[in-house]
């Protein structure tokens, strides 16, 4: 962090998720020792992925997101499976600081405009081959 600063790095986590076969007996107290020492480095967020690594929200029995969020003192991002209408209350209560589209952005380059108007978006996202690669349609005024 001395090359940077610390307001200037984050940190991403993935407590509950199982990605790559990778997961913890009881990650509730172990996400909770770490995030709790995390404020310690005045970081610039927390990015936290809520559930499944592009799976689904749900949660291990005995686990809390809401509970690891209020550890943090910083700014915290939330990511996995928002919806434009779940980003805009998580923000508005005050749950999360930030909401991060990554799948949703990736098949949306306009994602950010088509939030603004609440226009439909893309759904078909690449899976290898040539459709959903560079095929994406942008959003045009009439769609909106």
């Amino acid at each position: 962090m001395g090359v940077l600063g610390a307001g200037r790095v984050g940190i991403r986590l993935s407590p509950f998720s199982n990605a790559n076969g990778i997961s913890d007996s009881n990650p509730q107290p172990l996400f909770e020792y770490v995030v709790g020492k995390l404020n310690g480095f005045g970081l610039a967020y927390l990015h936290m992925v809520e559930g499944q690594t592009g799976g689904p929200r749900e949660l291990p029995e005995g686990t809390s997101i809401e509970a690891l969020r209020k550890l943090f003192d910083g700014i915290y991002i939330a990511n996995n499976g928002y919806t434009r209408d779940m980003a805009i209350d998580a923000v508005e209560s005050g749950k999360v600081d930030l909401v991060a589209f990554g799948r949703t952005f990736i098949a949306n380059p306009d994602l950010v405009e088509r939030l603004k108007r609440d226009a439909p978006l893309n759904a078909t996202f690449y899976g290898g081959g040539a459709k959903g690669y560079t095929d994406y349609p942008f959003l045009s005024d009439k769609v909106a």
